[in-house]
């Protein structure tokens, strides 16, 4: 099934002008773009392209390492946040921060987590069975986070995708809060079902 996707923001077509007096007079003298200026915007139009398009059923947030480690391992079965997703999510691509010294991360998008495309609980309604780290205390409202999302499946991808290609490939930097996957981004991890396990190992 195809993802969903939101049109491309309507281009302004209002222009500035200059004043007579910003204006000099006599010719102006024709400059040519060297090699490396060229290249470096060819480079920033491509990147571009490959940004244009969303697709709004996969979100991309960080995490930090220990959480997602606990996540792998089933110990921990929801991911809590402060905001709540909009219906129509059912996909977290996990960018694994940097971490600390003591425990690094990689860096890079790790992992994509499958989740209810309608399930966001509130305080007090996360299920007390099947036990996951965080759930009672986020039940008794001791947690910052408003929100929680079960954790239904978990894939880890084969090659993970690090900041330097996220930023050269798809014009993304590292998640501060949760932006919605680039359709480029998308058809070159999720996409089509053929050829999913090469790009993919599942977790559970």
């Amino acid at each position: 099934m195809a993802p969903r996707t939101s049109p491309k923001p309507a281009v302004s077509g209002k222009q500035t002008t200059l004043g007579p007096h910003l204006i000099r007079s006599g010719s102006a003298k024709s400059t040519t773009p060297s090699a490396g200026a060229t290249a470096r915007k060819q480079r920033s139009a491509a990147a571009q392209d490959a940004s244009d398009g969303r697709v709004e059923t996969d979100v991309l947030l960080a995490i930090l390492p220990v959480h997602l480690r606990n996540i792998a391992s089933r110990q921990k079965n929801h991911e809590y946040r402060k905001y709540r997703l909009q219906d129509g999510v059912e996909r977290l691509w996990f960018y694994e921060t940097r971490g600390t010294k003591e425990d690094p991360g990689r860096a890079a998008i790790t992992h994509i987590a499958t989740i209810p495309p309608t399930t966001r609980h509130t305080p007090g309604n996360v299920p007390e069975e099947p036990e996951g780290i965080g759930n009672a205390d986020f039940n008794a409202g001791l947690k910052v986070s408003k929100y929680g999302y079960p954790i239904l499946g978990m894939h880890e991808l084969v090659k993970p995708v690090t900041l330097e290609e996220m930023k050269t490939s798809w014009g993304l930097s590292a998640p501060m809060g949760w932006s919605y996957v680039r359709r480029g981004l998308w058809e070159s991890q999720w996409g089509d079902e053929e050829g999913r396990e090469e790009r993919l190992k599942r977790l559970f």
